[in-house]
């Protein structure tokens, strides 16, 4: 492979394990069954840029599309993509646009197939598991039972039927509602039949019941609905049963969703936020909930016995970078070693034995740290653009780090590609050899000149650190 001002080739198939779609508004007004609509628009309804849920708790759909353009400046949720990395998207954050400009950057590929598969060209993808994107922090909060698997039903035929455009590149990951146990696994198993690969769950605590509680306990009744004592069992058993993988998405803290505040914090991330109340400043809980997530539900089913208890469920970790893994596995080793004689039910493995035989992580292009320690990741890291969302990058960025770190092109193809593909059991297909060259722009679009960089120096203070 080459780099610098020459073009980048690669010789292997790349697969992105996270990517995302942007939500559009024909889930709701195509989708939904006739019969369920009223239940839907009561439970969680969105139209254009907002929605409510329950009636009542306003919350952002992601969605720019409907009605002309609805946000003031870029939409992040969309805005980067082929040729807009981290740095040209900063700076057109910080650019007063006009409604022209906005509607450029606003990437149809988040919405139309054919045009995402363009990107896909652009970006050095051949193919791609594509996820949603508010769906995944709102419909935790969905009250009615009925309602949230209405819904869910809707966005899994919606995107069945989007990625049959392209069938060779694009591979949906499926919803389910976690508000009625018969209504998610009977919804696990009819998507399995239509050929998904993945099943997405957020590991928090929406409704009082954390989604990985294993022992029986009382019933209890919630907002959400009637659990009974071994809720999570059976839809853990439909998962496994239908080799399926787990996928776990993890996403920012949900604190006081939409206009109400949550009495009690509901991810790792929202107890950060709340740090700040009553001091008069703003926490930003997002810098770590995504991490958070990720490790405090990791934690719990490699020391539970989670996975002895389910030996053939595939798990991954999605949105939540890579790097920490490693320091938390050994932590983990070492807490199963200590209080090995305290269990009352023993572990068969130690949890990195677990956590490498039926798990992947995701990474994204500018893990250096997963990089340098590559050995740790070449069999259970999965490559991530993020796309099209603030931290997206291309697979040629995520290339030319791996090279700098030293990543051989065996360990490169597995981590970028062949690691998925083999978990997900998908035939790698190669439809991009090359670099594709720059995209002309208009004469406003950031150039990566001398000017830019200087101000870019300014931007991220590399002249005054200490």
């Amino acid at each position: 492979m080459e780099n610098g001002n020459h073009t980048m080739r690669k010789e292997f198939p790349v697969f992105d394990c996270d990517a995302h779609i942007n939500d559009p508004v024909e889930i709701w007004d195509q989708y939904v069954e006739p019969e369920y609509r009223g239940v839907v628009q009561r439970a969680y309804w969105c139209k254009g840029a907002t929605g409510f849920i329950n009636e009542r708790q306003m919350v952002m759909s992601g969605n720019s599309e409907g009605s002309g353009p609805q946000f003031i400046n870029l939409n992040a949720l969309t805005v980067s993509g082929p040729g807009v990395n981290k740095r040209v998207k900063r700076r057109l954050m910080r650019t007063r646009l006009t409604h022209e400009q906005v509607a450029y950057l606003d990437h149809r590929g988040a919405y139309d197939p054919h045009v995402r598969v363009r990107d896909l060209d652009l970006m050095g993808i051949d193919q791609v598991l594509v996820i949603p994107t508010m769906l995944i922090n709102n419909l935790y909060f969905v009250e009615n039972p009925e309602g949230a698997a209405a819904f869910a039903r809707a966005y899994n035929n919606w995107v069945h039927d989007w990625c049959k455009a392209e069938p060779q590149r694009l591979f949906p990951a499926a919803i389910f509602a976690l508000q009625n146990t018969r209504l998610a696994v009977q919804e696990i198993h009819r998507v399995a039949k239509l050929g998904f690969r993945v099943v997405l769950l957020r590991p928090i605590d929406a409704g009082g019941l954390y989604p990985n509680r294993l022992e029986p306990g009382p019933e209890r009744s919630t907002s959400h609905g009637r659990f009974g004592p071994n809720y999570t069992d059976a839809l853990f058993r439909a998962i496994e049963e239908t080799g399926m993988v787990l996928g776990m998405h993890t996403f920012t803290p949900p604190l006081g969703v939409g206009m109400e505040v949550n009495e009690k914090p509901i991810s790792p991330g929202d107890i950060l936020t709340r740090t700040g109340a009553g001091t008069g400043r703003v926490i930003v809980g997002s810098t770590f909930s995504f991490i958070f997530e990720a490790m405090t539900w990791l934690a719990q089913v490699l020391l539970s016995g989670f996975m002895d208890r389910y030996p053939r469920l595939k798990m991954a970790i999605f949105e939540s970078n890579a790097a920490w893994l490693p320091e938390l596995l050994e932590h983990c080793d070492l807490m199963a070693r200590l209080y090995a004689n305290e269990r009352t039910t023993p572990l068969k493995r130690l949890p990195s034995e677990a956590f490498a035989e039926q798990c992947m992580i995701s990474f994204e292009s500018d893990e250096d740290l997963v990089f340098r320690t590559y050995k740790k990741f070449e069999n259970i890291g999965v490559w991530a653009s993020d796309m099209y969302h603030p931290d997206a990058e291309d697979v040629w960025e995520a290339i030319r780090h791996m090279e700098r770190a030293g990543v051989p092109q065996s360990a490169q193809a597995r981590m970028l590609g062949g690691n998925a593909r083999r978990f997900y059991g998908i035939e790698p297909r190669m439809f991009v050899t090359e670099q594709a060259p720059p995209i002309s722009r208009p004469e406003w679009f950031p150039n990566e000149d001398e000017e830019f960089r200087d101000w870019w120096k300014r931007e991220v203070n590399q002249e005054n650190r200490y």
